[in-house]
């Protein structure tokens, strides 16, 4: 693929810059923008990139806030910040955890479930834009090599989805504006 096929400016990088990390962040960065345009064309347009780590990580049944910060590599309190904005937004709900009294347990919501559905298709989408690029074959070939890489060197890649975010001064504020609810 030509270094401009994404994105213009990918031309103009000194040769050092365009590390594998690098080209794969910039690949994805172009199918997380097209997923979330699309997403927010089918009305879920307080979708933002921010709630990625808890929308891949979070299965259909639900989980824990500390299970979540676990496998993104997240901070717990980023992880309950990310979770209270998609609360907010009604995706996600919160109950008590049978396992832990103390603990809450996030479900999604029936809105919720209809934009998992939505970023399922539109990421087929972005891929089948993404092969119009490389080509089929090319696309396919990409796919089975990087599950390869997952599945020969999870210790490696397991829980390293992403740094810690930083901590800031200020509490920041939640979509709907209403006080932070305390999860686990």
């Amino acid at each position: 693929m030509p270094p401009t096929s994404l994105d213009p400016t990918l031309a103009q990088l000194p040769v050092h810059g365009r590390t594998l990390g690098f080209l794969l962040r910039e690949v994805y960065g172009w199918l997380q923008q097209r997923v979330y345009d699309a997403v927010a064309a089918e009305g879920h347009s307080g979708i933002r990139q921010m709630h990625s780590p808890v929308l891949r990580h979070l299965p259909p049944e639900g989980g824990r806030v500390s299970d979540l910060a676990r496998k993104t590599g997240l901070a717990k309190q980023s992880v309950a910040y990310v979770v209270e904005d998609l609360i907010a937004l009604g995706y996600l709900r919160t109950e008590p955890d049978p396992e832990d009294g103390r603990a809450r347990r996030l479900r999604y919501t029936a809105r919720g479930h209809r934009l998992l559905e939505a970023l399922v298709s539109a990421s087929r989408e972005a891929e089948a834009a993404l092969a119009s690029v490389l080509g089929k074959d090319r696309l396919t070939s990409l796919r089975d090599m990087l599950e390869e890489a997952l599945s020969e060197a999870p210790q490696l890649l397991q829980g390293h989805a992403a740094p810690p975010m930083p901590r800031t001064a200020h509490a920041p504020t939640v979509a709907s504006g209403a006080p932070k609810a305390r999860l686990r």
